[in-house]
């Protein structure tokens, strides 16, 4: 670790969200009521939204943060008349939206706002599918991806994660369709001539505004449990239904560690394949990627991940993007205590082995010394998008896994619980929870005096290495160097008895061997063996599939390395995948250059925004992103 921490923030100052508007310390949205309607034919959600606000402070305006979107008119609950409002300038965050209130609203009372409003097709967080984009090919499709800060291109809103509020929902789309959202479905009864559907949610467990997320396609419902159960298109409904159906033993395993469940349900809705994340949290509704789908449940481990979220992002969230490592390293902590639960320390470690080559990866890429490296990260002036890599996830498991080899495995494991007791509901910091910490282990006096919290929190680069458990990947390491050295011919491995996780710790190993080459060609009889015998570049493992490829495209295996590269790039559009294997296919020589280019423009409008964007920048056709490993 860098001897010399960088500090830009006085701990005991009133955060305040560089990436919003909204102003937190005069208002607050207690609890929105959204009624919409989906218009397919424009790409636009349209009708109003009505923001109880409550205030700390004497005001006499509403300020909320908005993005693209058409705002027609604004008025008070109970009072007649439009209201005065303002929409400043459009930045790369959005933009103002500033209200002005008849009379001064004095500390301690409320109104409710009404926003009649629509999204535009410009709205960051909306993808509208047209039915060639779905499995069935019948119907259209919309879905949203809020975080980081696109909810506000849905909404207008107090789009910060401090910002904590209940909602309800009335979503009017057309029949048959289904609409579900981040919340639990009270009813559904049809609308006028019965050609739509109105769909009612409710959800009493305050959210923050990126957990704000709907979907609307033709779906259906296979139940795993009780209060379990798979969404999906009905071509692949069974298929899902196969490959998370351990998600309650997921769930309970959860609550054995972190205390009961507070959402209601746990339901999963597989996304169409432009979906740009491994999963995404959304309260009582996680959305995850098709490529997922391995056929042996070999990547449900996302899903693992997204339930740890429950508990440890929704229930206890961060207080701004800045400590975005308090949701997700907390969530890999969490998710890899399931897989120990499940299989073993050694399967644990495994997966620990794999984080860390990733945090290797992305520290490189942005540079040991970039302040994105650090996981108390400075935002100011920056799109959280940006800085969006494996740091805040594995650098913040590595600090958690750090301490729990101070105070002791059962130690953390119930300070875990008392974490989620003394927060739940509310959001943090790692200031706060830093005190917390102490205060819980008190007891422990001068042996917490070794942990380095300045150097953890606000060090850039890596933190050192942990001591791992390599039996299961040590097997993997060794026949991957003694292919690279030519001791061993690639018709001598046997790949297909390894599980997908040592396979993957296989090609981790040939891609380090491969970036110490000089001449990584040299590669190229190694991975021409062992894709005839193993097929690779088609697996169904899309963790498998992905690296296969990375390492063709480097070693300079062209024709059907590059025609493979492509079909995977234009199948999905998942950012850990597309992102990396862009960039590297732009580095492979000048019809590497040409041939990312061309695909990239054909295929652009598939992608989801956030993913198109990111990859835009990556491929240097706009300003903005340091090109790094994206991840689920």
């Amino acid at each position: 670790m860098h001897a010399k921490a960088r500090f830009y923030r006085n701990p005991e100052a009133i955060l305040t969200d560089p990436n919003s508007f909204a102003r937190l310390q005069s208002q607050r949205v207690s609890h929105f009521h959204l009624d919409l309607a989906c218009d397919f034919e424009r790409s636009i959600l349209f009708g109003r939204a009505e923001l109880k606000m409550d205030f700390i402070r004497s005001s006499n305006s509403v300020v909320l943060d908005v993005n693209h979107l058409s705002i027609s008119c604004v008025t008070l609950t109970g009072q007649d008349g439009n209201l005065q409002f303002k929409v400043d300038q459009l930045s790369a965050l959005g933009a103002r939206l500033s209200i002005k209130l008849p009379s001064a609203q004095v500390a301690g009372s409320s109104c409710v706002v009404v926003i009649e409003y629509a999204t535009t097709p410009s709205s960051s967080a909306l993808q509208w599918l047209p039915p060639s984009q779905t499995l069935g090919k019948q119907h259209p499709y919309v879905f949203t991806q809020c975080q980081a800060i696109h909810a506000r291109s849905v909404m207008p809103c107090q789009d910060t994660p401090a910002a904590k509020c209940t909602y309800s929902a009335r979503l009017v789309v057309p029949s048959p369709l289904t609409a579900l959202m981040s919340a639990l479905s009270t009813r559904h009864e049809p609308v006028g001539d019965a050609k739509q559907v109105a769909f009612y949610f409710e959800q009493k467990v305050p959210i923050p505004s990126y957990l704000l997320a709907l979907a609307v396609g033709c779906l259906e419902k296979r139940d795993i449990s009780p209060r379990c159960a798979v969404w999906s298109e009905k071509e692949a409904a069974d298929k899902a239904r196969f490959e998370f159906e351990d998600t309650e033993r997921f769930l309970a395993i959860a609550e054995e560690i972190c205390g009961p469940y507070a959402w209601g349900r746990y339901d999963i809705l597989l996304m169409p394949p432009s979906f740009p994340y491994g999963g995404m949290e959304n309260p009582c509704l996680t959305f995850v990627t098709p490529t997922l789908l391995a056929g042996d449940k070999s990547l449900a481990n996302v899903v693992a991940h997204e339930i740890a979220h429950s508990w440890m992002g929704n229930l206890v969230g961060c207080e701004t993007w800045e400590h975005f490592w308090m949701n997700e390293g907390f969530t890999v902590y969490l998710e890899r205590k399931i897989c120990k639960a499940l299989h073993g320390s050694a399967a644990m470690h495994l997966e620990a082995i794999t984080g860390w080559n990733s945090l290797i990866g992305s520290v490189n890429a942005y540079g040991c010394c970039h302040k994105f490296t650090e996981l108390h990260v400075n935002l100011k002036g920056c799109d959280p998008d940006d800085a969006f890599s494996s740091i805040p996830y594995e650098k913040g498991f590595n600090f958690l896994f750090y301490l729990e080899s101070i105070v002791g495995e059962a130690a953390m494991n119930g300070f875990l619980k008392a974490h989620c007791a003394e927060y739940a509901f509310k959001t943090t910091n790692c200031f706060k929870w830093k005190k917390f910490f102490l205060a819980h282990f008190a007891s422990l006096g001068s042996a917490l005096d070794q942990i380095e919290w300045d150097q953890w929190l606000h060090a850039p680069g890596l933190p050192p290495l942990p001591k791992f458990d390599t039996s299961l990947c040590d097997e993997a390491h060794k026949l991957a160097a003694a292919l690279a050295m030519g001791e061993t011919a690639p018709e001598e491995v046997c790949l297909s008895a390894w599980s997908s996780a040592r396979q993957v710790a296989f090609l981790e190993k040939l891609l380090t061997l491969q970036s110490e080459c000089k001449n990584a060609t040299e590669f190229v009889p190694v991975l021409t063996g062992i894709e005839s015998r193993f097929q690779l570049s088609a697996s169904k493992n899309a963790e498998v599939r992905f690296r296969y490829l990375t390492l063709g495209v480097r070693a300079g295996l062209r024709g059907s390395v590059f025609a493979d590269a492509v079909k995977f790039l234009t199948e999905q559009g998942r950012m850990k995948f597309i992102r990396p294997l862009y960039r590297d296919l732009f580095k492979a020589g000048e019809e590497g250059k040409a041939l990312a280019l061309a695909t990239f423009q054909e295929h652009k409008s598939m992608y989801h925004a956030i993913a198109r964007t990111m990859v835009s920048k990556d491929l240097g056709l706009q300003e903005g992103a340091i090109s790094v490993n994206a991840i689920p």
